[in-house]
């Protein structure tokens, strides 16, 4: 009999033990995913392409607001017209100070540049040690008509794992060089961020990335925010919440905006930012997923991108013609 109640008892404490194995976390015992900025990628961009006249100079400026001091900035251009960047079919010359007031005669005045003495004319050039809270990156469009073009910047940590050249040009070629702009041709670049890869969340429960932005005087009043979260598989779905502080939670006073409805596809706009907040924090919770064999939760993976951009002042002004 003695036996019977040992093996009995046995038996009771391994489905005990199978149960409590089985029996989720409380919600809010569950860790909150923090995305560090390693995890994303942050671009600016031109809001508009570029059709220069031949010997056309333009103005690029990307304020940043020194949230990006110490990484690596990439300063690509795309000729959408020639690719292949032959200097007869026309290609654009660019370099790259933090100083609108520097010239070619300063000491350490240019960053970089894609026209260096003894080399061919590139499509991009980088900055290895952003120490500045403004680029400038100043443009003058080959001896050809109808140069098409638009220019992006991209900053990252120095350690990224993709290769590329890091030398400074040793000298510059002033051919066509220093470059003069009039105040029509200056132009802001917009800001937007997506992750480098897709992030993966258990159902219900939920992850935070806070997202730099840098709106200038040009900008003020006049910016709106976009975000997305795009499920990867089709089998989740996310509800988002924005707030200009933390905690960023649900029901919090924090939140001034949110999409609340699960979707695979989650958008959110906020139609006016204020000049004086310089990051937003978005909180994505995941619903859903596919179920990882083996452990019984339901996992969801997915996109995320934001952007910032310009609302027209009026729908029925018209844009202002490119020369």
């Amino acid at each position: 009999m003695a036996r019977h109640v040992t093996v009995l008892m046995g038996i009771l404490a391994a489905l005990a033990c199978c149960n409590a194995a089985a029996i989720h976390k409380p919600l809010s015992k569950r860790p909150l995913r923090l995305v560090q900025n390693e995890e994303m990628r942050f671009t600016y961009t031109a809001p508009d392409t570029t059709l220069a006249m031949p010997g056309q100079t333009d103005l690029f400026i990307a304020s940043t607001c020194n949230h990006f001091m110490g990484q690596e900035a990439e300063v690509t251009l795309v000729l959408l017209n020639n690719p292949a960047w032959n200097v007869q079919d026309g290609v654009v010359y660019f370099y790259v100070t933090d100083n609108p007031q520097k010239g070619l005669n300063d000491s350490n005045e240019v960053l970089c540049s894609n026209n260096v003495e003894g080399e061919a004319v590139t499509a991009r050039c980088i900055v290895t040690d952003v120490s500045c809270s403004e680029l400038y990156i100043y443009t003058r469009a080959g001896d050809v008509f109808g140069i098409a073009y638009s220019v992006t910047v991209e900053f990252r940590q120095p350690n990224d794992t993709r290769k590329v050249i890091k030398e400074k040009p040793k000298k510059i070629d002033t051919r066509h060089f220093p470059i003069y702009v009039k105040d029509e041709c200056v132009h802001h670049l917009i800001q937007s961020v997506s992750l480098r890869a897709p992030l993966e969340l258990v159902s219900l429960t939920s992850a935070q990335m806070t997202i730099p932005f840098c709106p200038n005087a040009e900008q003020e009043n006049l910016l709106s925010v976009e975000t997305s979260v795009l499920s990867v598989s089709g089998l989740s779905a996310y509800t988002q919440y924005a707030c200009l502080k933390t905690p960023c939670e649900v029901d919090s006073p924090n939140v001034i905006a949110s999409s609340p409805e699960q979707r695979p596809l989650n958008s959110l706009r906020l139609e006016s930012m204020c000049d004086k907040h310089t990051s937003l924090t978005v909180l994505v919770h995941c619903w859903g997923g596919e179920q990882e064999a083996g452990v019984g939760d339901y996992v969801g993976k997915f996109n995320f991108a934001a952007g910032v951009n310009l609302k027209s002042p009026t729908s029925g002004v018209a844009k202002k013609p490119m020369y």
